[in-house]
């Protein structure tokens, strides 16, 4: 038997992203939610195999050299970047 739902997450996102969630969602014939719960869930497992396989450390050594070198801090997803403090 599957575990209930009993969290939200929110999430903000510009409308370029929304579109393009959009776009895959009517594609694929389902609602954007369970889209986005598919892809956070993918993306879990993606970063629980990282993690088992040791690259974890690896990834926070790049994501160090990257923002001494760019003086931004990458936040490990697709390019979204804040400034460093």
């Amino acid at each position: 038997m599957e575990e209930k739902r009993k969290y939200e997450v929110r999430v903000r996102l510009t409308k370029e992203e929304m579109k393009r969630i959009e776009k895959v969602a009517n594609k694929l014939g389902i609602p954007k939610a369970r889209l986005i719960r598919n892809l956070t869930l993918a993306g879990l497992e993606d970063a629980e195999l990282l993690e088992k396989l040791g690259f974890f450390e690896a990834i926070k050594l790049i994501e160090k050299i990257r923002e001494k070198a760019l003086g931004t801090k990458n936040i490990i997803n697709y390019g979204d970047k804040v400034p460093s403090n």
